[in-house]
């Protein structure tokens, strides 16, 4: 079992096939688009979902995950590794960190364990999914939490 499961949002821009490969548990943000809410990766692929966005832009809208979708994918992570390192899109363009830090108190009133730490990317797209893809083979080489976190600040400290 590794020591740290790494948790991020579909804005990353991660293949499915990254995630497979290492684990990452994705949190669905939400897309309104006339009138109907999808979440993303889950009711809407990416591509479908530009589409929709090239219709009609006016009438597409992007909201984060609630606390809620959060703490249902910490809760799977727990079953995945010891700790949880949630990178999140920049909080200067969402909610997201602050949905993700809310739920994350959540969890802690469940259970102490696991350890969850809630980094904010300072980015957002393929930048935040590079961060989260190097924390997640960080976290695959065996190295705790500490050490997958400080890889990640170091990285988004050059962004």
């Amino acid at each position: 079992m590794p020591k740290v499961a790494i948790v991020t949002d579909s804005i990353a821009c991660l293949t499915r096939e990254m995630v497979a490969q290492y684990g990452i548990k994705i949190v669905p943000i939400s897309i309104c688009f006339r009138d109907k809410i999808y979440r993303d990766w889950v009711d809407i692929s990416p591509t479908e979902a530009y589409e929709l966005f090239l219709q009609d832009p006016d009438r597409f809208t992007t909201s984060p995950a609630s606390p809620g979708r959060y703490l249902e994918i910490y809760r799977e992570a727990s079953k995945q590794a010891k700790n949880i390192l949630c990178i999140t899109l920049s909080s200067k363009l969402s909610t997201g960190y602050n949905m993700a830090c809310v739920a994350k108190e959540e969890a802690k009133t469940e259970h102490p364990q696991p350890s969850i730490e809630v980094l904010d990317s300072q980015t957002v797209t393929a930048a935040q999914g590079f961060i989260a893809l190097v924390a997640a083979r960080t976290a695959e080489e065996g190295k705790d939490l500490a050490e997958v976190v400080k890889v990640a600040e170091v990285l988004f400290a050059f962004g």
